[in-house]
């Protein structure tokens, strides 16, 4: 009986854990809905410390686009990784995505169809909100903050799904060159500022 007991305890423990976990996603996805960055990381590193494959993709994401931390791509691949390993299919498109914007000229025009030197269409990601109209508004924000660094580019904002279906916007600049994208985004960390160079078909 007493090891029937023990068995009951852990289940009984294992199911109140699930709940609890979802529930901390669901705050963390809520926090960054509302770009409350801060709160997001503390609610999602514990989790990704307890291996949980969502709040890893998540944690890694607000470390490659800068919010609520320094932006550090090598931690954000690092959580991807973890997170991929486990089953995690958008953190295996990001992974995928980071190794073709980390492509050289060469390879980055092989793979448009593009003669190098003619991608004029690049863009650098630096910031993310959760509306169209905050997109709008954080742009103004940043290239008043940033004029010389941002100076003739124009925002563009695409929709990105999170873990739980909810969508956010990625606010992004251009379009420019490669080599325009990829000085923008070494003199905005130079500030620590997030940036993430975006290739044209990213």
């Amino acid at each position: 009986m007493a090891g029937l007991g023990r068995i009951l305890v852990a289940v009984l423990l294992g199911l109140w854990a699930l709940p609890a976990s979802a529930q901390d996603m669901r705050s963390a996805s809520d926090a960054l809905k509302r770009g409350q960055w801060e709160l997001a990381r503390q609610i999602l590193a514990p989790l990704a410390e307890a291996e949980n494959a969502d709040a890893q993709y998540a944690l890694g994401t607000l470390y490659a686009n800068g919010d609520g931390v320094v932006a550090n791509m090598a931690r954000a691949e690092q959580l991807w990784r973890q997170a991929a390993q486990r089953g995690h299919a958008r953190a295996r498109e990001q992974l995928a995505f980071l190794r073709a914007t980390d492509a050289t000229p060469a390879t980055a025009a092989l793979s448009s169809g593009n003669p190098v030197g003619g991608l004029e269409h690049w863009r650098v990601q630096i910031a993310t909100v959760p509306t169209p109209e905050s997109a709008q508004r954080e742009f103004r924000r940043l290239a008043r903050q940033y004029g010389e660094i941002l100076a003739g580019t124009d925002l563009v904002a695409p929709l990105f799904t999170l873990p739980d279906g909810g969508q956010v916007v990625r606010v992004q600049a251009g379009p420019v060159s490669e080599e325009r994208a990829r000085d923008i985004c070494a003199k905005l960390r130079d500030m620590n500022a997030g940036c993430r160079v975006i290739r044209p078909e990213g």
